[in-house]
C-alpha cells in the first residue's frame, strides 16, 4: 500500500470496493495509512475480527508500536449506507483520539461496536497496551445556540416525513425542516420491502387494476376485526393516493408498472414494487427507496438535518409552537408554525411493546433501529390517546438475518412448517398473519422442514455452516434435536412428500416489521386529545398513527409504505392550507 495515502482515502476505498477487492489490496502491503500524509515505514498491519450487525467485521490496523496510524474496515454483510455512516465516523475518531471507546453512531450501533471490537482485537494481536487506548466516551459538551424558525417542522425522515416535506416543497415556498435523530435518513423505510399500493390514479388506469373507495374501506375494516377505524381519514387517503403516487413517480420513483400484485388476495389494491428495493434491500437490507427519498428531498431544497434528536415539543396555551433539538455539538430550539410527527413505530422499545402489544413480547424487531416510540411518548405527555392493537410482522431466523438474503430468505422455501406438536399451522396463510400464528405456538416457534430435494440446498448448507440451520440424517433425529413430536412430524412429512435425506430444519421465530398502535388523529391527521379536540398545530403521519386506518394485523402488502406516503401528504396539505 502507498504509505502516502490519506486516512480518508483509505477508509472510503475499502467501503467502495467491498470485501474481496479490499482484501486483495491488503495482501501485498506492509504498512498502513497514517493519521496524515506519509505513514512511517515502521508501522505493521494487524487484523482483528468482531461481530457486526449481520456478520463479521474485520479491521486491518496499522500500528507503529505506540499509535494507531491507519485503519481499514471490511464489513461485507452489514447494510451499506448504515455501515458507511459508522465507518466514516468511528474510524476517524478512533485514530484522531487514539481511543477504542468512542461513542457508537446513532442508528448504526451494532456495526459501530463491531468496528471497535475488531480494532481492539487487532491491537491485542499487536501486543498493544489496551488500557492506554481506553479513554471513555467522546461525547462533547454541547453548547446552546440561537433559536431558529420555520413554517413546517417534520420529525422523522422515513416515507411519511419525506412525503410531507416534499409536498411542502412542491406546493409552496414555505420553509420546511426535517429532523432525523440517526446518522442517515430513511427510518424503517430503509429496511422494508418497498411495495406501495395506489388507487384512483393514472397508474391504475395504466396497469388495469383499481379499487373503489368503498372497496378499500370495506377491505381494511374486514381485516381489522371489530376495531373502529377513521373512515373519513381513509376516504382522504383514497382521494390523495393517485396524485401523491404520481408525484413520486414523476420525481423518478424506481418502480416498474409491469411489476405488481394484489396486496392481499381478498383486496383489489395493486401493490407496485420498488425496483430499487427488489435489487438491493432483499439481499442486504439497504433500501434504495430510502436513498431515492433523500435524493429528491435534497433536489427540492428540503433542509434535512441528521443526528438531530427532538427532546421535547414546546407547548404554549395548549398548542405546539416548536421543538427542542439536540445534535452532536449543540442544543437549540426551532419555532414552528406547524409540526408533523413522523417518528415511526415502537418495535425497538420493549417497554412500549409490553404496554401496547403485550401478546407479542416474544417477537424480535427487524426494523429501523430508530423505532423506539419517540412520537408515542411525546403524544402521551400531551394527553393524546394511543389507540389500536396488534403488531405487523412475519417470521425470520434471528435479529441479524431476519428473512433477508440467501440464508435468511430460506424461511420462504420450507416444504412445510410445523409446531412442537408436529402440526402444520401456516399452510396457505397470508404472510401478514404469520406473526400472530407464531406467538400462539409452543415456545413461539415454528419449524421449517426441508429435505435433499429442495432447490435451495446450497443455501441451507451455508446456513448449517453459519449455525442457524440444523441438518439431520433422519426425521427421528430431527424431531429429537428440535423437540418436535416424532410421530406427528413423520406423518406430516409423508403427506408433504418429504422423504429424501438429509433433512434440514430452520426455527422460524416471530419478527416485527412494524407496530400498529398509534396516536389518534382526525381526518386531516391532526392529533387530538381524549375529548377528540385538536391539539393545536400538531399532526401525526405514518407508522406512528397506523391504528387509525387498520388494526390488529398487517392488512396487505404496500400498506406500510402507502399509508405513510399518503398520510404524510395529507398532513402537509392541511398544514399548508391552515398557513394560507
Amino acid at each position: 500500500m502507498n504509505a502516502g495515502i490519506s486516512r480518508r482515502t483509505m477508509i472510503k476505498g475499502m467501503a467502495a470496493m467491498g470485501g474481496a477487492a479490499g482484501l486483495a489490496m491488503m495482501a501485498g502491503c506492509s504498512s498502513g495509512s497514517s493519521k496524515g500524509e506519509g505513514a512511517s515505514s515502521s508501522s505493521a498491519i494487524y487484523s482483528g475480527v468482531a461481530k457486526g450487525m449481520r456478520g463479521d467485521v474485520t479491521a486491518y490496523v496499522s500500528f507503529d508500536g505506540k499509535e494507531i496510524t491507519g485503519i481499514l474496515i471490511d464489513a461485507p454483510d452489514d447494510s451499506p449506507v448504515i455501515k458507511d455512516a459508522a465507518i466514516e465516523s468511528v474510524v476517524e475518531r478512533v485514530i484522531a483520539q487514539q481511543n477504542i471507546e468512542v461513542d457508537a453512531v446513532s442508528g448504526a450501533t451494532m456495526t459501530s461496536m463491531g468496528i471497535l471490537g475488531a480494532v481492539t482485537d487487532a491491537l491485542e494481536s499487536a501486543g498493544a497496551d489496551i488500557k492506554a487506548f481506553k479513554k471513555g466516551s467522546d461525547a462533547p459538551t454541547k453548547a446552546e445556540r440561537e433559536t431558529e424558525s420555520c413554517d413546517i417542522l417534520v420529525i422523522g425522515s422515513g416515507m411519511a416525513g419525506m412525503s410531507a416535506a416534499m409536498q411542502v416543497a412542491l406546493h409552496s415556498d414555505k420553509k420546511v425542516i426535517v429532523l432525523e435523530k440517526q446518522a442517515y435518513p430513511g427510518g424503517s423505510t430503509r429496511v422494508c420491502g418497498g411495495g406501495i399500493w395506489t388507487v384512483g390514479g393514472l397508474a391504475n388506469e395504466i396497469i388495469g387494476q383499481d379499487s373503489t373507495k368503498e372497496e378499500y374501506i370495506s377491505f381494511m375494516q374486514g381485516r381489522s376485526g371489530s376495531a373502529e377505524l377513521n373512515t373519513d381519514l381513509m376516504g382522504n387517503i383514497y382521494d390523495i393516493s393517485g396524485e401523491a403516487f404520481s408525484d413520486l413517480f414523476n420525481w423518478g420513483l424506481p418502480v416498474s408498472l409491469n411489476s405488481w400484485n394484489l396486496g392481499h388476495p381478498d383486496s383489489k389494491l395493486p401493490c407496485i414494487d420498488s425496483t430499487a428495493n427488489i435489487n438491493c434491500d432483499w439481499e442486504t437490507g439497504n433500501s434504495g427507496l430510502a436513498d431515492f427519498l433523500a435524493k429528491i428531498a435534497a433536489a427540492n431544497g428540503v433542509d434535512v438535518r441528521l443526528n438531530s434528536k427532538v427532546t421535547d415539543l414546546v407547548v404554549e396555551d395548549g398548542s405546539i409552537v416548536g421543538v427542542n433539538v439536540e445534535d452532536l455539538e449543540s442544543t437549540y430550539r426551532i419555532d414552528a408554525k406547524k409540526t408533523i410527527i413522523a417518528t415511526g413505530g415502537f418495535t425497538r422499545n420493549a417497554d412500549l411493546v409490553a404496554k401496547y402489544a403485550p401478546d407479542y413480547t416474544s417477537a424480535f424487531p427487524f426494523t429501523g433501529s430508530g423505532g423506539t416510540g419517540d412520537g408515542h411518548v411525546m403524544a402521551e405527555k400531551l394527553g393524546a390517546p394511543i389507540i389500536g392493537s396488534g403488531m405487523m410482522g412475519l417470521s425470520g431466523i434471528n435479529p441479524s438475518l431476519g428473512y433477508y438474503g440467501p440464508i435468511g430468505g430460506a424461511v420462504w422455501s420450507a416444504q412445510m412448517t410445523v409446531n412442537a406438536e408436529g402440526e402444520r399451522f401456516m399452510d396457505k396463510k397470508f404472510y401478514g398473519d404469520t406473526l400472530a400464528l407464531l406467538v400462539e405456538q409452543t415456545n413461539s416457534c415454528g419449524y421449517g422442514i426441508y429435505d435433499a430435494s429442495n432447490e435451495i440446498v446450497d443455501r441451507l448448507e451455508a446456513g448449517v455452516e453459519a449455525g442457524v440451520v440444523a441438518k439431520y440424517d433422519n426425521l427421528d433425529d430431527l424431531a429429537s434435536g428440535q423437540g418436535i413430536d416424532a410421530d406427528a412430524l413423520k406423518k406430516q412429512a409423508e403427506s408433504a412428500d418429504i422423504k429424501s435425506a438429509p433433512f434440514y430444519c430452520i426455527q422460524r421465530k416471530p419478527l416485527f416489521i412494524g407496530s400498529i398502535p398509534g396516536i389518534k388523529v382526525d381526518e386531516h391527521c391532526r392529533v387530538v386529545n381524549e375529548a377528540g379536540e385538536e391539539i393545536g398545530n400538531l399532526y401525526a403521519a405514518g407508522e406512528v398513527m397506523y391504528a387509525n386506518v387498520f388494526d390488529g394485523t398487517y392488512p396487505a402488502s404496500g400498506s406500510g409504505v402507502g399509508t405513510s406516503c399518503y398520510t404524510g401528504a395529507i398532513s402537509a396539505r392541511d398544514a399548508l392550507a391552515a398557513l394560507a
